[in-house]
């Protein structure tokens, strides 16, 4: 739960983390998403090879109305491209009715060793932040090591 305030603030720290990382976006802002939501949606570039395009990492959330003036984040999308490896990582917790209904979770994954080859469309997963997000994607990011994909449990 947070405020509107909170929320800015979440999202303040999360381009500072990105800011000291050296990726560079244009500054984000909290914008109105319909009737009582917020959220924000940016890419951040990151410093590296440019060729075939830089690494990047992609921040998408929703807030909306839980009590009075506190908001609960609905949906995520985080997303870790890393173009120099061809690969690709990210956590998304959307259209939480069809995957509770077909596959009984909220959330899930994606994982590409091989960019646009993925084995699986989707994994499951667990609900994550922003800032956890992040540190999984940092952790990864130039290392020659596979991602570890085939740790990870298919759902389809």
């Amino acid at each position: 739960m947070a405020t509107v305030l909170e929320v800015r603030q979440y999202l303040g720290t999360l381009s500072a983390i990105l800011w000291n990382y050296g990726a560079t976006f244009p500054v984000p802002t909290l914008d109105d998403y319909g009737v009582d939501e917020v959220g924000f949606s940016f890419r951040a570039e990151l410093p590296g090879q440019a060729t075939p395009r830089a690494a990047e990492i992609k921040l998408a959330e929703i807030w909306a109305p839980a009590r009075s003036d506190e908001l609960s984040r609905r949906e995520y999308e985080y997303d870790f491209i890393e173009y120099p490896l061809a690969r690709r990582r990210a956590f998304h917790g959307h259209d939480a009715g069809y995957f509770a209904r077909e596959f009984g979770v909220f959330v899930h994954e994606h994982c590409e060793e091989q960019l646009g080859s993925p084995v699986c469309d989707h994994y499951y997963g667990l609900p994550i932040d922003g800032f956890e997000a992040i540190r999984q994607f940092a952790a990864t990011w130039g290392q020659a090591a596979q991602l570890g994909c085939t740790g990870l449990r298919c759902m389809d």
